[in-house]
């Protein structure tokens, strides 16, 4: 019998290590729903009938005027249900998402009489709610799309960069490897925390610049292993062949050098989003990182610290951040035994 292709035979062997295939798809599954995560968690209608025309709310803006208002700002639909008499008497009506809290949202008038945030978890808010009185449980959905976007398009900046820079390296060698070198060398020193303090005075705290500053010294780690992998492969006879047909360097680098040398990229994409995710947290818990009011993890636990009593804070996000974490690293546990060199080669 043929041998099964390599790419579908390590697939096969990753599909067997149910911890890791598990965690693939939970990841996979639980980023994907967490971006229609407004469908189900908003304080903004998902369908509104008003005087026999109907409105979406949550796609669309419409200003208070729209519903017999006298302001040009956005309607607020609770307030518009419990005031206005049609929608009371039934003759308008509202559909709300089935967690009808916005991200950004304080429920004061949630709250018990004398009652001030953050609350306890509560049969109206299953995970609590803040020190500004938003749903906690609303705030860690959101939280973990920020979060997982945000390590996502890092790790593709930072393959990218690391590919680039560590496969010239190890295909050129010689000086041009060696000066590069002393140069990342010198990139390397830079204390992260201060780059993030210092770009982030003259450019404000935002997504993009902590995406710019975090990427101009996370590709450092993964391009050592690439450049050792293009070093490796340079010598072989394949490359050998292809230099004697004359091929031109940029084909021999990316037509069939990398295509041999995807084994650091794929096993260490997994770590390489632990550890953008864990940053961003740590950033966010120290007040570096992503700027209020967007949602996050180490934002909540950094109010759970000032008030130790507010236990809900900092269990609920710190389970979220350690159970993704820990899916991560299966995942990545099963591609490094799915690449595995030494895997024996089984005919049928």
């Amino acid at each position: 019998m043929f041998r099964e292709l390599p790419s579908k035979r390590k697939w096969s062997k990753f599909q067997r290590n149910r911890r890791a295939y598990f965690s693939f798809w939970f990841l996979v599954i639980s980023y994907i729903l967490s971006l229609f995560a407004p469908l189900a968690m908003n304080n903004k209608p998902i369908l509104l009938q008003y005087e026999n025309d109907y409105f979406f709310p949550i796609l669309f803006f419409y200003s208070d005027k729209t519903f017999g208002g006298d302001y040009d700002t956005e309607a607020n639909y609770k307030r518009l249900q419990l005031k206005n008499k049609e929608f009371q008497e039934g003759k308008n009506y509202m559909i709300f998402p089935l967690i009808p809290f916005g991200v950004n949202e304080d429920n004061l008038e949630s709250l018990e009489v004398g009652e001030n945030p953050p609350s306890p978890p509560s049969a109206k808010h299953l995970l609590g709610t803040d020190d500004r009185g938003r749903d906690v449980l609303t705030r860690i959905v959101y939280g973990y799309r920020l979060a997982m976007t945000f390590s996502l398009i890092l790790v593709v900046i930072e393959i990218i960069i690391a590919t680039f820079i560590g496969g010239l390296q190890g295909y050129l060698s010689g000086r041009f490897d060696l000066y590069l070198q002393r140069i990342i060398e010198i990139i390397s020193a830079i204390p992260f925390l201060y780059l993030i303090l210092v770009v982030g005075s003259f450019f404000g705290r935002g997504f993009l610049v902590l995406i710019f500053t975090y990427g101009l010294l996370s590709w450092i780690g993964l391009s050592y292993y690439i450049r050792g992998e293009f070093l490796r492969l340079r010598k072989l006879p394949f490359v050998e062949a292809a230099k004697v047909l004359g091929l031109s360097n940029s084909k021999i680098l990316w037509k069939h050098i990398l295509p041999n040398a995807v084994t650091p990229l794929v096993t260490f994409f997994p770590f390489v989003l632990i550890s953008a995710i864990s940053v961003l947290s740590a950033l966010d818990f120290l007040g570096y990182g992503i700027p209020a009011p967007n949602p996050s993890w180490g934002e909540l636990i950094g109010q759970g610290r000032e008030r130790l009593t507010s236990w809900w804070l900092i269990l609920f996000p710190s389970l979220a951040l350690f159970f993704t974490i820990l899916f991560s690293a299966l995942v990545g546990e099963g591609l490094r035994d799915a690449y595995d060199p030494k895997e024996l080669v089984v005919y049928e």
